[in-house]
């Protein structure tokens, strides 16, 4: 395929990515003076996990409320069956409570009510501390903050797909990529923010966002960065569709208004699995209940029925838009299953969101270490926000003490365009039935529920698939795009089989039947790094 050179481009700070970590990490570094420029691999602000989050940032701590950021970090580290890394969580705590006024500043409108922020309280947190938008879906997050980016002058490179990152003498340097019109694009860059999400699109059930394909996790790697505990995939238990979709907010519907899951047996799955403290159901606890009864065989066609005849009419009309339409015409019973839905695991920082890397900085799902083995809900946004905001002050920082923008030797830019533009021909499979493939075996083998031989499956079928012939046509860059795509996800893929075969219990979101139980000698993070020829995977004490 021929790849046409594009001008180059410099900048003080380039962040990879298009969601609300990106937009809050590049306004954040403008305002303290940074030219920022931020590439997505699709349209700014609209492809990825923020856009079609609930809304719901959690916030400890807050003037007048009767929580703290030590209840918060209790919770969190408890939820995350104490794998978390304590700094960052506390971290994250108080730079969440500095978020609402600058946000306001930008444009988000938060729900309130005559008390002040309207504040909720969901599984798993001991006090009410979630805000959102007076309409909560993530989309109001970042609407608002691109109209502020381009006010404010921030280049917006849309459907710019990087796919490699260079360093000169240790430091990073920049980053090229492919455009849509079948350009290699340049981009040389005092520091460097990764905020590309996680890796759910693995699996071939998940609600994430297209292209959601551990991109950013993969050019870490490459680059000399370590990864952490990759084997804790949050599987939201209660989704609709063969996809896994659709989500349906089990939160409020079977914790809150009373909603039952049965199973082919009519037995509610909640209470025989002990969950019925509705503050107790966990996403973790409840998708492996669910998984459980499925691989049983009490199942109803591959799930267990939602059924809402308990609740009453008023409650579903307060779920408004996150239940489908259907629901409130009459219709009291749907299939429901889990389905992928966050990834604990990612690139490893310090409490500055710095990577090993000197100038490479992360935020948001990319990175590791503050969820520990499960997720807490409304932690996701806390993340994107508050670590997004000081990954963009602190790569600002960095970048305004170097005098000079680090030049990529042209040498390295032609190794990379040639590497993309080679197309070896010939018979074979196409990219999207590969990737159906993968996703597929990792879904059976490293799913909900894991154990030696269901891994090993797995790894074999990984190593078989990186050994298959692609056919991929000349000068289609939608495919090359795809291909560059399906060597992440099989990078990432192994990683996750290779920690769950290593970690040899069960803990949070990873499930193993042959170590059902927590074993404290296992309190202890799994760190996957480059190493000469491979990769080198070991446990290590939490920090």
């Amino acid at each position: 395929m021929y790849l046409k050179y594009q001008s180059p481009l410099s900048c003080d700070v380039l962040v990879i990515g298009g969601g609300g970590a990106s937009l809050w990490a590049a306004l954040k570094a403008k305002e303290m003076g940074a030219d920022v420029v931020l590439a997505s691999k699709s349209k700014v602000g609209l492809s990825n996990n923020t856009y079609i989050a609930g809304g719901l940032i959690a916030v400890a701590g807050m003037v007048g409320q009767k929580d703290s950021v030590d209840l918060y970090l209790k919770d969190t580290i408890t939820g995350g069956r104490f794998l978390n890394d304590r700094k960052l969580v506390v971290r994250m705590a108080e730079e969440a409570k500095t978020l609402v006024s600058p946000m306001e500043g930008h444009g988000i409108d938060f729900a309130r009510d005559e008390t002040g922020l309207q504040l909720r309280r969901v599984p798993g947190h001991s006090h009410p501390r979630h805000i959102s938008p007076s309409r909560p879906r993530g989309l109001n997050y970042l609407y608002p903050l691109k109209d502020s980016a381009r006010k404010l002058g921030i280049r917006l490179l849309d459907k710019l797909f990087i796919t490699k990152l260079y360093s000169v003498g240790g430091q990073i340097a920049g980053a090229s990529g492919l455009t849509d019109d079948g350009g290699f694009q340049a981009i040389s860059a005092k520091c460097i923010i990764l905020t590309t999400g996680g890796y759910g699109h693995v699996y071939r059930r998940t609600n994430n966002a297209a292209g959601i394909t551990g991109d950013g996790l993969a050019l870490a790697y490459g680059l000399g960065a370590g990864l952490m505990d990759l084997e804790f995939i949050q599987f939201y238990p209660t989704a609709m569709g063969n996809t896994g979709a659709q989500m349906i907010f089990y939160e409020f519907l079977v914790a809150q208004a009373g909603a039952r899951l049965i199973n082919s047996k009519g037995e509610d799955v909640v209470i025989k699995h002990n969950l019925d403290d509705p503050m107790s159901i966990t996403r973790d606890r409840l998708a492996r209940a669910i998984a459980i009864e499925i691989s049983r065989g009490l199942d109803v066609d591959g799930g267990l029925l939602l059924d809402l005849g308990p609740v009453k009419d008023e409650h579903l009309r307060k779920a408004g838009d996150m239940i489908p339409m259907k629901w409130l015409t009459g219709e009291k019973r749907t299939i429901l299953a889990p389905t992928t839905h966050f990834c604990m695991g990612g690139v490893m920082m310090d409490d500055k969101a710095e990577t090993a890397v000197p100038g490479l900085f992360a935020a948001g799902e990319v990175c590791g270490g503050l969820h520990g083995a499960n997720r807490l809900a409304g932690n996701a946004l806390a993340e994107v926000f508050a670590m997004g905001g000081l990954a963009g002050r602190n790569a600002a920082l960095k970048a305004a003490d170097m005098e000079k923008t680090p030049q990529i030797p042209p040498s390295l830019l032609d190794e990379e365009k040639e590497r993309l533009a080679y197309n070896p021909g010939g018979s074979g499979r196409d990219v999207r039935t590969l990737t159906a493939a993968l996703k597929e075996a990792m879904w059976a083998g490293a799913g909900v529920i894991r154990d030696a031989a269901s891994l090993k499956t797995a790894l074999a079928q990984i190593e078989e698939l990186k050994t298959s012939r692609l056919v991929c046509p000349k000068d289609n860059v939608c495919e090359l795009k795809k291909f560059q795509e399906f060597e992440n996800m099989l990078l990432l893929s192994e990683m996750i089989c290779r920690s769950a075969l290593l970690r040899t219990e069960s803990r949070g979101s990873h499930y193993r039947t042959d170590f059902p139980e927590e074993d404290n000698n296992w309190i202890k993070n799994i760190v996957v790094r480059k190493d000469d020829p491979g990769m080198k995977i070991e446990a290590v004490a939490v920090g």
